[in-house]
């Protein structure tokens, strides 16, 4: 089941469709879209906030480039969309993993 209790669709900010952002790039924007689809997956509305991914598997994910993935996280990033932080993720046995992953939170509007 989804983060916010469906497991059929995807709950995507209204905002990427406001004037603001109107100059993103439609990667910028599909990379948006499933940044938001693997935050419903991976996190909860009671647990973490935060998921991570490889660089790798999120060129995977979104079928672009890791070079394209790299400068639109950027570029989203820098508009406030999502925020992002390199990090280490700790195995089970608390081990930490020898390859970095990007850590993402999606922030939500209040207004």
């Amino acid at each position: 089941m989804g983060k916010y209790g469906n497991s059929f669709y995807v709950q995507l900010e209204r905002s990427i469709f406001d004037e603001k952002y109107q100059s993103l790039t439609a990667h910028a924007k599909w990379l948006y879209t499933v940044l938001t689809e693997l935050e419903h997956r991976f996190t909860s509305v009671s647990g973490d906030d935060f998921f991570f991914r490889t660089n790798e598997l999120l060129a995977k994910d979104c079928g672009m480039s890791e070079r394209q993935i790299i400068r639109d996280k950027k570029i989203l990033a820098d508009v406030g969309l999502i925020k992002t932080w390199k990090m280490h993720w700790v195995n089970k046995e608390g081990r930490k993993s020898e390859k970095h992953v990007s850590a993402f939170r999606i922030p939500r509007r209040t207004d």
